[in-house]
């Protein structure tokens, strides 16, 4: 193609009217038409990220729906948010005010008590094989007692004791000046149930050792030995914060063993049994000791000191 062209322009070249030189002109123009252009660069391959990199979004991400989408169909619903209930407050218990007379919860417990005391059975057998009975040495009497202990958490008590009888003579000293006298003394434990602040029931346990001794003028006699317990059952009345009144009644029993001294009995020397005194003295040991028991009823009068 190249070639004819040149041939055509060498034509034209040698054309000398003006009528050729004009036809020289359109056949180099239509030539010139008739050859193609040259081919179009291909446009530049497109950048495709490697896996795992940001990539762009899609066409048409982010731009408003098309008008009319989504008719036909309900509004999607607002959530529902649930008002947050309080915490429940925490009740603090409200302790019931005390009433005005009531039992303190910790005290110094001290007082007295006043009571009726009898004996009975016997202490030992002589050396004749017949029971010395408690009614021969004594009989029965008052005793006051005096009480130290403390209230712990309002029903207990534990206290120490020491009680003195002032007894009537024995059948071995009737019509003498002898004197007939006990004397017991120990460590106690009072239990307090039901309303304590008016009355209550009251349960007393004590433990001691009791003395039994007869006097005539310069003869003195006494024989001793270990309760071994003393039960006591009764009520406390408040009749005020720091006061109170207890009856009580108890029963408690032990046995006599131990002897000091020496006594004559009023009968002696004629003794219609023969027997002129105690058979166990000045400190023997009473052999053929017996189980006795002691009945007593009374009346205590007791506070509580430094109490609230």
């Amino acid at each position: 193609m190249i070639d004819s062209a040149m041939a055509s322009s060498s034509l034209c070249l040698r054309a000398s009217s003006a009528a050729g030189a004009i036809a020289c002109a359109l056949s180099l123009t239509s030539a010139a038409g008739a050859q193609p252009g040259p081919a179009p660069a291909p446009p530049p391959a497109q950048y495709q990220p490697p896996p795992g990199q940001y990539q762009p979004p899609p066409p048409g991400y982010g731009q408003p729906p098309p008008q009319g989408y989504g008719q036909g169909y309900p509004p999607p619903q607002q959530p529902y948010y649930y008002p947050q209930q309080p915490p429940p407050q925490q009740v603090v218990p409200v302790a019931p005010p005390e009433p005005e007379t009531h039992a303190p919860k910790y005290s110094l417990w001290t007082g007295a008590r006043l009571s009726y005391v009898g004996f009975g059975f016997s202490f030992y057998d002589n050396d004749r094989g017949q029971s010395e009975t408690t009614g021969n040495f004594l009989g029965n009497g008052v005793a006051p007692q005096i009480d130290v202990g403390a209230r712990i958490s309002y029903r207990y008590i534990p206290y120490l004791f020491w009680e003195h009888g002032f007894m009537g003579q024995g059948h071995r000293f009737d019509g003498s000046q002898a004197r007939s006298s006990t004397d017991f003394y120990g460590i106690g434990f009072r239990y307090v149930s039901g309303d304590v602040d008016s009355v209550a029931f009251l349960t007393d346990l004590s433990i001691g050792k009791r003395v039994v001794t007869v006097s005539n003028g310069t003869q003195t006699y006494s024989m001793s030995g270990i309760e071994f317990f003393r039960l006591g059952l009764g009520a406390e009345i408040r009749v005020a914060t720091l006061f109170a009144l207890t009856p009580l009644f108890s029963i408690s029993s032990g046995a006599l063993n131990d002897s000091e001294g020496d006594i004559a009995f009023t009968c002696s020397p004629n003794c219609a049994d023969g027997v002129q005194g105690p058979t166990y003295k000045n400190g023997q040991v009473i052999q053929s000791a017996r189980a006795y028991v002691v009945v007593s009823l009374g009346l205590g009068i007791h506070f509580d000191i430094f109490g609230k």
